[in-house]
């Protein structure tokens, strides 16, 4: 099915307009943008920060490390390290320290042995950080979303639990999906020699996106050789055509009306807050000038958006293509079966450079489009020490298989590396 003149056309316009706006924002950089710090966060060295969420858990639960000195050294580090990243955008130390003490007060009591502890409150005494949307969709309901997802939207955004370690994941995926965790099956026992193992090294290639880097090719090739010459899993190689579509499709389901007929939230008005009307152009030129209060993507996001906007006849002819690779994924997958793919065509990118290729999320983006589990795996480091991944993905509801080649991948190619190590 390929696309017609016209969808071609504007689709390079797109790609055009993407580029324009990353240009201009790193000449605004040049040219008087805010400068960062070319400082090295300093390496790691409390024992403390290095542990699994798990493994935090149970020495507070055992007794053996107070939740006060475990937050207080994530505190320290957020210190350390947040000025340069801005990774957090609001302190609640004092909070936090309170809500330690308690945890440490209720434990000192004894009224509860460890096995109780551990069932009632897994993660008892942990510190963790939320980002914009903290519930996850599918079996997890989306209440307490910001902005909350209306409509078709509403079955394609999703978020999950983000862990450095993989045995943090399941048991996360547990609490957050509260009475909805009935249709996974977490604890089922995975025998990963016994799964059917699919891999495809790139979608065929777009000029909307970038090219697929080859370490990360070859990161996913050294996992293809392991698992067919050490686990003596099953592999094969596969060309999945329609995947080449996987912008449009996204594009395509997010733009859609729900059920009820109604029109998906606009970014736009998102941006006005409160009814304040935004014209997006008239933003870029202030941006320009340095007198807008909007970032440059979310100026690119709110221009590219009349272009999202749901169309009839274009909807019908990517929601065809889509129930279709998504039959064609599930039916391959079975309940047996995992689809190894890049999570995305670079390694990590230099600040802005993002900005010149705003769509090559659609690696990941398709499969919040066709609705399928999806678990991200570090690989390590390449050569630079960039971190590589790719993405496992499985059929309905087979979350515990992905999970499962989650774990092993992470014990077999190093998974997480502690920063400043490299």
């Amino acid at each position: 099915m390929a696309p017609s003149f016209t969808a071609r056309i504007q689709l390079f316009l797109l790609q055009a307009l993407g580029f324009l706006i990353g240009l201009v924002g790193r000449a605004a950089l040049v040219l008087g943008g805010p400068k960062f710090a070319s400082k090295t966060p300093r390496p790691v060295t409390e024992p403390l920060l290095l542990l699994s969420g798990m493994q935090l858990a149970k020495l507070i639960r055992q007794r053996k490390v107070k939740c006060i000195d475990v937050v207080q050294a994530y505190i320290n580090r957020i210190k350390d390290v947040n000025p340069m990243i801005n990774g957090i955008v609001k302190y609640r130390f004092e909070e936090a320290m309170k809500e330690a003490h308690a945890v440490d007060q209720k434990l000192a009591e004894k009224q509860e042995d460890e096995a109780t502890l551990e069932n009632k409150w897994p993660f008892l005494g942990v510190p963790l950080t939320v980002k914009e949307a903290f519930q996850v969709q599918g079996v997890v309901p989306n209440k307490g979303q910001f902005p909350l997802a209306v409509g078709a939207q509403e079955l394609f955004l999703c978020t999950g639990p983000m862990c450095r370690y993989a045995e943090d994941l399941a048991p996360m995926l547990k609490v957050m999906a509260g009475p909805g965790i009935k249709m996974l099956k977490l604890d089922t026992k995975v025998h990963l020699k016994d799964l059917k193992f699919y891999w495809m090294e790139h979608d065929g290639g777009s000029f909307l996106m970038s090219k697929v880097d080859q370490d990360l090719i070859l990161a996913q090739k050294k996992v293809v050789v392991h698992l067919e010459t050490i686990l003596g899993a099953s592999v094969q190689h596969v060309k999945l055509k329609k995947m080449k579509y996987s912008l449009q499709l996204w594009i395509t389901m997010m733009s859609a009306k729900g059920h009820d007929g109604k029109e998906p939230v606009k970014f736009v008005d998102l941006l006005g807050d409160h009814g304040k009307h935004v014209n997006p152009l008239w933003e870029l030129i202030k941006w320009c000038l340095g007198l807008s209060v909007y970032t440059i993507p979310s100026i690119g996001l709110a221009l590219l958006e009349e272009k999202l906007r749901y169309n009839n006849g274009k909807y019908h002819k990517f929601k065809a293509l889509e129930e279709s690779l998504r039959k064609e994924l599930v039916e391959m997958l079975g309940d047996d079966g995992v689809f190894l793919y890049p999570s995305h065509p670079t390694v990590a990118p230099k600040h802005h450079v993002p900005l010149t290729r705003p769509f090559n999320f659609a690696y990941t983006g398709v499969f919040s489009a066709l609705g399928l589990p999806v678990t991200q795996c570090p690989l390590g480091l390449n050569a630079k020490g960039l971190p590589l991944g790719i993405q496992v993905v499985a059929g309905p509801f087979n979350d515990h298989l992905t999970l499962a080649v989650a774990q092993y991948l992470e014990k077999t190619f190093g998974g997480w590396v502690c920063p400043g190590k490299f």
